[in-house]
């Protein structure tokens, strides 16, 4: 694949710099099909695949750090839950002892009723009428103590039952409040958990796509590396059938040209642009001075000239933007293109 070191944009800037008297910017001679163009792409990319790898370092800490607090949410979320059982299984037992503690204050309260109902029902809780009814002293002491004992049991045991109930009340009420605390720092380290998953899960999906990305833009380096091995390959090739050729024209009569103009004469008027950008040559050759590039159809590759001005020349180069009666001639520095810039001569072909 020949290479296109002039560029139609660089034709314009070197005829831009000749207009203004400027000095001409040197431009590297690379087409968009040749080896150096080839090997730039692959630079790029191989660039490319540097800033994707710093990025993957990072995202790969990043993963790490969410990773990390993944970890203890999920920890903190467990031992909440299990505090949260914990709780739970309290207030099923504090439920099941206010049941008890409400039945006995209820029975106790019962059997107190049923003696005061009793008490009455008989008319003997009077104390006079104990002392009176008794036999001897001792009986109205026993039968007054008896009466005295009684009463207070009664009254203890309601009030144990009583304080046993409030006790368990009390407990429960405590126990819900803590459990609804509990729920609510668990919704939080919930939510928290799942943010903290989905992040996770975006930074695998990213580091993902940097990696198929980095795959594929490693399998275009080799694929540009062999395509510009192969294209030098091709132009060492060219250059060498181009010595080849130009050796036999040496010892033999020069054929007559394949494309002559019009005329059919060995004169040629054509536009000559200078141009001094460095680099090879479509053939694979250096430029250098006596370099002409040239419009195959109209002047072959390997045609020798004579250029007013100029000297003699080697038709050895082509551009895309070269055609028809168009000549781009070698210049070695910026100063040398911008005096002969571009203009009109008679060439001889040879």
């Amino acid at each position: 694949m020949p290479a296109d070191p002039i560029t139609r944009r660089a034709r314009l800037l070197a005829i831009a710099a000749c207009s203004l008297g400027a000095v001409a910017i040197v431009l590297p001679a690379s087409g968009a099909g040749s080896g150096p163009s080839l090997r730039q792409q692959a630079q790029q990319l191989t660039q490319q695949n540097s800033a994707i790898a710093s990025r993957s370092r990072a995202a790969v800490l990043t993963l790490y750090a969410l990773d990390s607090g993944l970890a203890r949410a999920q920890e903190q979320l467990a031992s909440l839950r299990s505090q949260a059982a914990t709780i739970d299984r309290q207030a099923a037992e504090t439920r099941r002892e206010l049941a008890l503690a409400k039945r006995d204050l209820d029975i106790s309260q019962r059997n107190l009723a049923n003696r005061l109902r009793s008490v009455y029902e008989q008319g003997d809780s009077d104390p006079l009428a104990i002392v009176l009814g008794a036999k001897t002293l001792d009986d109205a002491l026993s039968g007054l103590e008896t009466e005295k004992a009684a009463a207070e049991t009664d009254r203890s045991i309601v009030a144990r039952a009583r304080s046993s109930r409030d006790r368990f009340v009390g407990l429960q009420d405590r126990l819900a409040a803590r459990a609804e605390k509990l729920r609510g720092l668990e919704a939080g380290v919930s939510a928290t958990a799942a943010a903290l998953a989905s992040a996770k899960a975006g930074r695998i999906s990213y580091l993902r796509q940097v990696a198929a990305q980095r795959k594929l833009n490693q399998a275009q380096i080799g694929a540009l590396d062999a395509q510009a091995q192969a294209i030098e390959a091709q132009a060492r090739r060219v250059a060498l059938r181009h010595v080849a050729s130009t050796q036999t024209a040496a010892a033999a009569p020069s054929p007559p040209p394949t494309a002559p103009p019009a005329t059919g004469a060995t004169t040629l008027t054509v536009t000559a642009t200078a141009y001094t950008l460095q680099g090879h040559t479509a053939t694979g050759a250096p430029v250098g001075y006596g370099v002409v590039a040239v419009d195959p159809s109209v002047i072959p590759l390997g045609t020798r000239m004579t250029i007013p001005g100029y000297g003699e020349g080697v038709a050895a180069d082509t551009g895309g933007a070269i055609q028809g009666l168009v000549i781009d001639l070698w210049f070695p520095t910026a100063a040398d293109a911008a005096a002969w810039g571009r203009r009109t001569v008679t060439i001889t072909l040879h």
